[in-house]
């Protein structure tokens, strides 16, 4: 079976050894470097019996990648599993899971240099994407505040996943019973990280406007947020601060989009439409947010 993007193809492989996935590094992202660094991660998660895929090691060398011309290949064993499903119960397990992979991460030392994140949001991104200019100045603004509460507040920079969102998270039943995809695996901000959490697994589904077709974006689910918070300090070993995480929250959730879409001179992608709703929702509610967080 083959799947993925074209960027970073995959394929499901039977063999004698079971079933394992076959993985190509997406371009920027295939130096041996940036691979080994996440290679030691993963490897030192697994010694700590934190859930991830183990690696399969090449059969004359036992190297974790092989590299063939400009391309990086990897071999992991296929973890069976079904994805996120919108449950309270699945949102929890979820925060429960990165709140231990911090605190394994904290025991990990690596030989690779590592990646280091160039800023938690740059508000920089809020030009050319076809805004009006009510819009691009909350944008700027979301993304100014997120910025100044993070140089303020901020933890240290961590070693962090780098991509955690419910499609790199594989549930058997009720339970988590891995995460995956440490491409993006660096040194950044784990205030940063537990916000992306926040955001993406709080998130409804859209639903459909009455009396029409048009897919309607749903506010964040405030009890979806809190068992993602919840499951994290029960399992990290730490507080953060819920001003901090309320201030990131739409300033990541904007950064994500805007990075993830090209500029326009147009009408905005609907990526960065959907996000600025969602976006200007959690700023307008970022003292109930808050409060809530404070709470628990």
């Amino acid at each position: 079976m083959i799947a993925g993007s074209t960027e970073s193809p995959k394929a499901v492989i039977e063999c004698e050894r079971g079933k394992l996935l076959l993985k190509r590094r997406a371009r920027g992202l295939e130096y041996a470097t940036l691979v080994g660094f996440a290679h030691e991660v993963i490897l030192g998660c697994l010694a700590q019996g934190v859930c991830v895929p183990p690696l399969i090691g090449t059969k004359t060398d036992n190297n974790s990648m092989c590299q063939i011309g400009d391309k990086t290949y990897e071999l992991f064993v296929f973890i069976e599993g079904t994805m996120f499903d919108q449950s309270v119960g699945h949102a929890r397990q979820s925060g429960m899971l990165l709140g231990e992979l911090h605190r394994a991460m904290d025991s990990i030392t690596t030989s690779f240099e590592a990646t280091v994140e160039s800023s938690v949001v740059n508000p920089e991104r809020a030009a050319g994407f076809g805004l009006p200019e009510e819009s691009q100045t909350s944008v700027k603004r979301i993304l100014e505040y997120g910025l100044d509460a993070h140089r303020a507040n901020a933890r240290p920079a961590a070693i962090i996943h780098g991509d955690w969102h419910p499609g790199n998270m594989i549930f058997d039943g009720p339970e988590i019973v891995a995460i995956c995809d440490f491409d993006n695996c660096r040194l950044g901000s784990r205030d940063r990280e537990l916000a992306q959490a926040l955001v993406y697994l709080s998130m409804k589904r859209p639903t459909i406007a009455v009396g029409g077709s048009d897919q309607v974006p749903a506010d964040p689910s405030m009890e979806h947020l809190l068992a993602v918070w919840d499951g994290y300090l029960e399992r990290s070993g730490f507080r953060p601060n819920p001003r901090l995480i309320g201030a990131l929250m739409p300033a990541v959730l904007l950064d994500e989009a805007l990075a993830g879409s090209p500029a326009t001179q147009g009408e905005p992608s609907a990526l960065v439409s959907a996000a600025l709703k969602k976006a200007l929702w959690l700023d307008e509610n970022n003292p109930e947010i808050i409060r809530a967080l404070e709470s628990r």
